[in-house]
């Protein structure tokens, strides 16, 4: 008896001891954090246990190790400031070690993919399921960023307080030609194909060419790396205001050659406001883009890119009106004119037609680590078209016919200078050729001219671990031959000719108090060559249905900005908290300001806007903020801009509002993520009653929900999504839609977005 006893007792202890060894929790996973070339190690990047709620942060070298770790699923979030955030899932079975590359964005303001609301979902799924919209409305996700917008046809990005001319947009590394200058010339690039959009300013914007104070607006499609692995993707998104549809597909492999196609197509009809439709605003857009790598050897890299954008653009009916006694009525009327009772996606003039044409060749040379040369060539075709209501049904004729050739040729040099240190130099040729097609009969809008830039900078980096620092400067040669016919009788040709020397410096520093908390100051001072329509601008904008009136005596702007920045992130990666001041004083500002008059034209009746300079100030701040609270991320932003005009003692036009964005994202079982959004936006109280045609709008409040779900099929993902903006049918008119003075905003929009990729 005391046998089998003794006999159950060792089996027991042998099978208690056998589920004991199998539940013990001594795997370690460990590690190197990279940027994504794989050129720079990550010091001090977090790394944080989802299941556990613990985590570390790396050392110098980007190395970490998280020992103690169970057998089973194991999902890892990678940050690091300067970075989008990774989430990798592993089925940990063993001792596991293995790089995880970021993509690093160091010194850069913000970017729009950094968002609390992703909720694990990555980088470039987060900005796809925001291609559906204008590419100035996926921008409005960065703190500080609003839209200058001209009602449903256009949205310019607006940076603290800068818009248009003053903030370069830089695609693929190319600077973005065409007719930029329009506040209503959206533009011209599919959200589709942007895998990172972000606003870089100080030292590090001193290498993008184009016209700018200073901000530049960087928009990249995802690289191609050795890495980079065969996939596509199919998605297809609805929109109930103005039953819009849209559909993409994109296709990666790495073959002979790594590349990725992508194409895309988007249709809508009239959109909504709240209590009547905005008769004339429907939108066909048809996209393309090809991107390809060949990896020569380990020294030479040979890149390029072509992308074709199309779009035809109705514009709002109502306000293009036919007299004097008309418009007066129309502007501020609470139910636009010429506003049809029913829904179509049929739209006439006023509308717009564009087509856009991207060229890019880049060869890199790296004869040794951390010294690398680059040749780029950038070319660019764009041809727009601007219809007007004509009378008599000669509709198709073209009010406006621009057609623009641009070339652009930069060679630049990197290279380290030690572990901490390193130099990059670079020189840029530009040509811009823009005229004006025959045929519209009616005098241009701006001239024919010739434009040419020569450029080159130079930027300095010491980046130790406690305290960094960098300085850079910068010079352009600007040259503009100008044609332009002259108002009076008999017309006759004026040649006009202009030399402009610009130069730039900044300096910045940054200081990491502790592995948390951190802080970088940067002083900035540019000065910007006045453009042509500035100078030369004669005639109807018809997007922005406004008559507007260049001067050629415009002087250059100098600006001199200051700026300070704090940053705290917790140590387990759940909490960052930013926040940042700015004083800009800039000479010469040119303002595009209203004016208390309408006039009549053959074309119908218009208000008057004119290009003034004048001393001016802006200043500002922004506080943001991300949180992870279990199950629950949080992102939450406040921006304040402020803007002056001391010559004349008034306030700005066309400053932002006060306005705080929030975003939740909640992760509910069955792989379901619920969202939830609100937008206030501050009435516009800083301006005088003589400073524009109608007083500010109110402020509003915008509220949005939505619902996602990732299913597996066939081993791939089908991500399906429901939104709805505007969730409250809100009617509202915002201060920096220069439609505002015509329509309401579009109303609510219920959105269903599908996609599977592979």
């Amino acid at each position: 008896m005391v046998s089998r006893k003794s006999w159950l007792v060792g089996l027991l202890l042998l099978a208690l001891g056998t589920c004991v060894r199998a539940q013990r929790c001594d795997l370690r996973v460990s590690g190197t954090m990279l940027d994504e070339h794989g050129r720079e190690e990550l010091a001090f990047a977090s790394v944080y246990a989802v299941e556990t709620g613990e985590g570390v942060q790396a050392d110098a070298d980007g190395n970490f190790v998280l020992p103690g770790r169970c057998p089973g699923p194991l999902t890892l979030r990678f940050s690091h400031i300067g970075c989008d955030p990774k989430v990798i899932t592993l089925n940990l079975q063993r001792d596991t070690s293995f790089a995880v590359y970021l993509h690093h964005h160091d010194n850069y303001t913000e970017t729009v993919t950094v968002s609390a609301t992703g909720a694990g979902v990555d980088y470039e799924e987060r900005l796809d399921r925001q291609a559906d919209r204008q590419l100035g409305l996926v921008l409005e996700r960065i703190t500080g960023v609003s839209s200058l917008r001209t009602g449903t046809a256009a949205n310019k990005p607006v940076f603290e307080g800068l818009y248009g001319n003053r903030l370069s947009i830089q695609n693929n590394g190319v600077p973005q030609a065409g007719q930029q200058w329009g506040n209503d010339h959206a533009p011209e690039i599919d959200p589709w194909v942007a895998a990172y959009v972000r606003v870089v300013e100080g030292v590090d914007a001193l290498r993008y060419g184009g016209s700018t104070l200073g901000p530049t607006v960087l928009i990249e499609p995802a690289p191609l790396t050795e890495r980079t692995t065969p996939g596509g993707k199919v998605a297809y998104g609805l929109r109930s205001n103005g039953w819009g549809h849209t559909l993409n597909a994109r296709l990666t492999d790495t073959a002979y050659v790594a590349y990725r196609i992508s194409a895309s197509a988007k249709a809508s009809g009239d959109r909504r406001a709240p209590d009547y439709y905005l008769t004339n605003t429907g939108q066909r857009e048809g996209n393309v883009a090809v991107q390809a790598a060949k990896f020569l050897n380990p020294r030479w890299t040979a890149r390029a890119y072509y992308s074709l954008f199309n779009a035809s653009i109705g514009v709002l009916r109502g306000s293009h009106v036919g007299n004097l006694s008309d418009l007066e009525e129309a502007i501020g009327r609470p139910r636009p004119f010429y506003t049809d009772p029913g829904f179509s996606y049929d739209f006439g003039s006023p509308r717009q037609r564009v087509s856009h044409h991207l060229l890019k060749g880049e060869l890199t040379f790296t004869p040794s680590p951390g010294n690398t040369y680059s040749l780029l060539y950038g070319g660019q075709l764009d041809d727009r078209q601007e219809f007007d209501v004509r009378r008599g049904g000669d509709d198709d004729r073209a009010a406006l016919k621009l057609r623009q050739y641009s070339h652009l040729l930069e060679g630049q040099h990197q290279r380290k200078l030690g572990d901490q240190r390193s130099l990059e130099a670079g020189v840029q040729l530009e040509n811009v050729d823009n005229t004006n097609q025959p045929g519209t009969g009616i005098l241009p809008l701006i001239p024919d001219y010739l434009a040419n830039r020569v450029g080159g900078y130079v930027t300095y980096h010491y980046k130790p671990e406690v305290f960094r620092y960098h300085f850079g400067a910068r010079f352009d040669h600007q040259y503009y031959e100008a044609l332009t016919i002259s108002r009076d009788l008999p017309r006759r040709v004026i040649r006009y000719r202009h030399h402009y020397n610009t130069v730039g410096a900044s300096a910045g520093a940054s200081l990491r108090v502790n592995r948390r908390l951190g802080g970088e100051t940067e002083l900035t001072y540019r000065q910007r060559a006045p453009q042509i329509n500035e100078l030369y601008s004669q005639g109807l904008h018809q997007g922005v249905s406004g008559i507007e009136e260049g001067d050629s005596s415009l002087l250059p702007e100098r600006s001199l900005k200051a700026s300070l920045e704090l940053n705290y992130g917790s140590r387990d990666g759940t909490l960052s908290l930013s926040g940042g001041v700015f004083y800009q004083r800039v000479a010469n500002f040119i303002n595009l300001e209203p004016e208390q008059e309408f006039r009549l034209t053959v074309r119908g009746a218009f208000p008057v806007f004119t290009y003034r300079g004048v001393d001016a100030e802006l200043y500002g701040g922004q506080l943001t903020a991300l949180a992870q609270l279990g199950d629950l991320d949080i992102e939450s932003g406040v921006a304040v801009v402020r803007g002056y005009n001391r010559e004349d003692d008034l306030p700005l036009v066309y400053m932002p509002p006060t306005n705080w964005r929030t975003a939740l994202a909640y992760a509910l079982p069955a792989d379901l993520l619920l969202t939830a959004s609100a937008l206030v936006v501050a009435r516009q109280s800083r301006l005088e009653a003589e400073q524009d045609i109608l007083p500010p709008p109110p402020g509003y409040a915008l509220f949005g929900l939505g619902l996602a779900r990732t299913l597996s099929l066939g081993g791939n993902d089908l991500n399906l999504e429901l939104e709805v903006d505007n969730l409250l049918d809100q009617a509202y008119r915002d201060y920096l839609d220069r439609q505002r003075y015509f329509a309401d905003a579009p109303g609510r929009s219920i959105n269903f977005r599908l996609s599977y990729s592979w």
